[in-house]
């Protein structure tokens, strides 16, 4: 029994029969575009059929001598629209391929005008934005940053910089801070790092710059300090020192020309151990870099030695520093006379090496073993040392640039030297330690 509640089973709907697109004489549904109404197509005659498509193809511009030239009799596919739609699909390919390449340049053109609006922008950015520089600096902020005040600063710059404008540096390599900083800037920056000792990277924010380029610009310029620095003749003839020798320095010793000493700077500590040992101070007790200075009686840097390593003795870095050759030199071309003499402290053994020079040496007398100091031993000390501190101030100066009073980095051990001698005559720009009396 059937389970349907009636009896008799519907019949299926007959199948379609396919549409036979070959004898038609419209084009296929899959057409994406119809040239002629399906409707009209067939009550149009074999001329009316091909002059409607041919003057839309005219008026595309599209030559029709190729539709002309089809034999209606051995093409069999010309009573169709299939050869129309290939024509007018063609047409429109070109038309499409023209519109994209002026799109292509349209485009290519505005994206050249957007970055030359975001270069001028980000210049002008740079200008806008630009707070730190000398020109925003008052006398007091000059004082601070730089250790000098304005008007000395300027007479730095003019030293250095003899021709205003003058390219004194030949960068090796792309560096944008050069060119937006100007000259008085970079050395602005450069005193900054050498006076405040601030990083890298604090100063490049300052400056609106990378970290990278604010590195670079300060080890050219304090190379170059170095060179124009150190070609300065800073040992004046004896005449002018003994003429400006302040009276109480002149009566106690009238012929001592120099006053030396060492001093310390502390470094990072070395990866190895035999440089460990050779830095390590037994007076600092760390590991440091020595150097020898000598100023005038006025207090004015005269000589200052490269920097050796820490465990070196005051009577070897006075040998190894060149300074008995420098004597030996001064003495030939007469700023030194044979029997002038040096003020030094008791760890300056070298009476001996300044006799074989025609000098003579001046320190505070020792003390004989098991008994006491003669009187006028004492006297003598004192007298020594009231004169003999005014290097250890010299010295106390140099270290105001805290590049030199902190741990100097070992990323720096490259420019140490120069570092410390730019330092060194940079405070020989100050005013004297020992001022005339009025």
């Amino acid at each position: 029994m059937s389970a349907l509640s009636h009896e008799k089973i519907t019949p299926c709907r007959k199948r379609p029969t396919q549409r036979d697109y070959t004898t038609n004489t419209f084009s296929a549904p899959t057409c994406k575009k119809r040239l002629i109404d399906t409707d009209m197509s067939c009550t149009l005659t074999q001329g009316e059929l091909v002059q409607g498509p041919l003057d839309s193809l005219a008026e595309k511009n599209i030559d029709v001598s190729d539709v002309e030239n089809i034999d209606p009799i051995e093409d069999k596919s010309f009573y169709g629209v299939e050869p129309l739609d290939m024509l007018a699909m063609a047409a429109e390919n070109k038309a499409l391929t023209e519109n994209y390449a002026k799109l292509v340049l349209e485009n290519v053109n505005l994206q050249q005008q957007l970055s030359s609006c975001k270069k001028k922008k980000k210049e002008k950015s740079i200008i806008i934005e630009k707070s730190f520089g000398c020109e925003k600096l008052n006398s007091k902020e000059y004082q601070y940053y730089t250790g000098f005040s304005k008007d000395r600063f300027e007479d730095i710059l003019k030293f250095l910089v003899p021709r205003e404008g003058e390219d004194i540096i030949k960068w090796t390599k792309a560096i944008s801070g050069s060119k937006q900083l100007s000259t008085k800037d970079q050395l602005l920056l450069v005193m900054i790092k050498l006076r405040q000792n601030f990083d890298f990277s604090h100063i490049a924010n300052l400056f609106n710059l990378s970290t990278q380029d604010c590195s670079v610009i300060f080890l050219n310029w304090i190379n170059y300090m170095f060179h124009r620095l150190g070609s300065l003749v800073i040992w004046p003839h004896r005449d002018h020192i003994i003429e400006h020798m302040p009276p109480t320095f002149k009566q106690d010793f009238p012929n001592s020309l120099v006053i030396i000493d060492g001093t310390e700077v502390k470094i990072q500590k070395p990866s190895s151990l035999h440089r460990q040992s050779q830095c390590y101070s037994d007076y600092k007790s760390c590991t440091t870099l020595k150097g020898l200075v000598g100023v005038d009686p006025r207090g004015s840097i005269t000589f200052s030695s490269m920097l050796f390593a820490g465990s070196i003795s005051d009577k070897e870095i006075t040998k190894e520093s060149g300074f008995y050759r420098l004597l030996k030199d001064l003495i030939s071309s007469g700023k030194v006379n044979v029997g002038d003499g040096v003020m030094a402290d008791k760890g300056f053994t070298i009476e001996k090496e300044l006799k074989e020079i025609g000098l003579q040496l001046n320190i505070p007398p020792f003390a004989s073993s098991g008994s006491q100091m003669k009187s006028a031993d004492v006297n003598e000390t004192i007298k020594i040392a009231k004169h003999r501190v005014h290097v250890e101030r010299a010295i106390a100066r140099v270290k105001q640039f805290k590049i030199l009073s902190g741990r100097i980095n070992l990323s720096l051990f490259s420019s140490v030297n120069q570092i410390w001698l730019t330092c060194c005559l940079l405070t020989n720009f100050m005013p004297f330690l020992i001022q005339d009396k009025q």
